[in-house]
């Protein structure tokens, strides 16, 4: 940018823990600040848009600077709800490669590379296999039935044994390093893969992914598709109240505080109305009761699972989770689906959807489950620092936290699974030998901020496992036969956002013409030493196959408008310039 004579830069650096501190704050979007940032997705090419550039998701991860418009909010809502995409997956793809080609237009982010994730392990651990997305590979490499995975520690390890899971050794403790800090142990309270990856180890859910997206049951028994009706959010209308807004379009219950607004009006309009009509929790139950929904999904939960402080999961666990979800940090991204929650009986509960979604399968059951106690607390009420440590259904137990120095959990006495067996999962059909749950005792996660110190603890034998070294060293790991180096492509893309609401960047010619000096080829060659991939769509390879008809016409329509091209950036510029009368040097 500097090189082309227009602008002044000024790069700023920070810990990852001081900066998402910084971009999170309420007023970023105004500071005309171009943030750096990377992107987890899911299986669903929704996540791959939504998030950055829904209207509904703005000053939550990961709209940071007012991105999108009501046009744009429509498309995306089209590709994902309807009985139309429901049962047509080729309609779906169409209407997405609509999607990304109008965000590449609108440029309100340019993505730069394409996510791959490199681990490096000494070779005491054994079984380890990655998973596309990093927040997901702890839990996924210790214990996955579903893919044959798992890991375990073998000290007396000379580098010849294999990794297959039927030679593993119990018991050990795996060494695990972290470049930042476990900021939450509250997950509808965690945006940030750090916290979500400890959290996995602690909390269930009532389905569980293979490394393909394939869903599977766990703290369900069974789940199945009980009914879907063609309506639109519009059939909510009867069951709507009027609330008024303010001038930044937030809303004002009278008397009522945090109270989660699941559906708003789609002919209303938070910031140009002085009300909107909003359905609320209380009044979505009232629509499910007279049959007013989407899609209604039932899930039967395994008896005889319990937390690790004694109490039995039941249906209410999950519906007052659920409660606990709303108007939380994830509220944006629960809430464009789910509708109600609901227990039918002790062991068996409803999700329903608002509209038919194509995505409902994944999307719906997304909510890990909490004690009742600990869904009764305040936002990021589950906190060891205050005395209330995380309490669920998983394999480990909490056992100790040190703020930016370490996370300790142990294996519980009792897992619900290791105690059914692993024939209790009714889906598996693999080696009845497979064991029913992780086989290592301890998992010490020790935060290390600092690459080359996270190098040198793994080479001083004080860490067995790491991810994120820099991209230069990973060579010589690989050259090592004292080290393995595990690598995927994951779900998602490094990206800058850029703040449309502050002029100069509200005009998309500037944003476009900053797209084109982005070296994206060099940053993966001379940055990253080849570990990464162009990114010249928004689309990583994981959800390609619902996400688009046909990926390699679409990357050819769009690589032209991410190509890096001085002098088309030098001439969009000057355009800017004369049209609105700028000086020369824009800042």
């Amino acid at each position: 940018m500097e090189q082309t004579g227009y602008f002044d830069v000024e790069i700023e650096q920070y810990e990852l823990d001081d900066f998402l501190e910084r971009i999170f704050q309420p007023k970023y979007a105004t500071k005309g600040n171009v943030p750096f940032l990377s992107i987890s997705g899911t299986f669903n090419p929704e996540s791959y848009c939504d998030p950055l550039h829904g209207t509904e998701n703005q000053g939550q991860c990961c709209n940071l600077n007012g991105l999108g418009y009501d046009e744009l909010d429509a498309m995306i809502d089209r590709a994902r709800f309807g009985t139309e995409v429901v049962d047509d997956p080729a309609l779906r793809a169409r209407r997405y490669d609509e999607i990304w080609r109008e965000l590449a237009e609108f440029r309100g982010s340019s993505v730069i590379t394409y996510i791959t994730e490199e681990y490096v392990r000494n070779t005491d651990v054994r079984g380890f296999s990655p998973y596309p997305f990093v927040e997901g590979t702890l839990e996924y490499a210790l214990y996955s039935p579903a893919d044959r995975v798992l890991t375990w520690i073998d000290r007396n390890a000379d580098g010849a044994t294999g990794d297959e899971w039927s030679a593993h050794r119990s018991g050990g403790t795996l060494r695990y390093g972290m470049d930042a800090n476990v900021e939450s142990f509250d997950p509808p309270y965690s945006t940030d893969i750090y916290s979500t990856s400890v959290q996995s180890l602690l909390f269930e859910s009532l389905t569980t992914l293979d490394a393909e997206g394939n869903v599977f049951p766990w703290l369900a028994r069974g789940y199945e598709l009980v009914d879907v009706q063609d309506v639109d959010r519009r059939a909510y209308e009867p069951y709507m109240r009027p609330v008024p807004t303010d001038d930044e379009g937030v809303l004002e219950f009278d008397g009522e505080a945090d109270v989660q607004a699941i559906v708003v009006h789609p002919d209303d309009d938070r910031i140009a109305d002085e009300e909107v009509r909003v359905l609320t929790p209380a009044d979505a139950a009232d629509a499910v009761e007279a049959g007013v929904y989407g899609m209604q999904y039932r899930y039967e939960l395994h008896e005889g699972v319990t937390f690790h402080n004694g109490e039995e999961l039941t249906a209410d666990h999950v519906v007052a989770t659920a409660k606990r979800y709303e108007n939380s940090d994830v509220a944006a991204q629960t809430f464009d689906s789910v509708l109600h929650v609901e227990a039918v009986d002790e062991y068996v509960v409803d999700i329903y959807a608002q509209v038919p979604d194509a995505e409902a399968e994944r999307e719906l059951p997304s909510f890990r489950i909490h004690t009742l106690e600990q869904a009764e607390l305040p936002p990021n009420g589950i906190d060891p620092l205050q005395d209330t440590p995380p309490i669920g259904t998983g394999p480990y137990e909490f056992e100790t936290f040190a703020d930016e120095r370490y996370f300790r959990a142990r294996k519980t006495d009792d897992y619900w699974l290791e105690r059914k067996g692993i024939d209790a999962l009714e889906w598996y059909d693999g080696p009845e030998s497979f064991p029913a749950g992780p086989v290592i005792d301890e998992i010490d996660v020790e935060i290390i901020s600092s690459d080359s110190t996270r190098s040198a603890a793994l080479q001083n034998d004080e860490i067995d496992l790491t991810f994120g070294l820099v991209s230069s060293t990973l060579e010589e790991y690989e050259d090592d036969d004292g080290y393995v180096v595990d690598s995927i492509q994951g779900g998602g893309y490094q990206f800058f956002q850029y703040p449309v609401t502050v002029e100069p960047w509200d005009d998309a010619r500037l944003r476009r013409a900053v797209n084109h000096l982005v070296p994206r080829a060099r940053i993966v060659e001379e940055v990253l030493d080849g570990w990464g991939e162009p990114a010249w769509t928004m689309l990583p390879k994981i959800a390609r196959e619902t996400g688009t008809a046909d990926y390699e016409a679409l990357e050819a329509d769009l690589r032209e408008k991410n190509a890096f091209d001085t002098a088309a950036a030098i001439e969009l510029i000057e355009t800017v310039i004369d049209d609105r009368g700028y000086d020369s040097n824009v800042q």
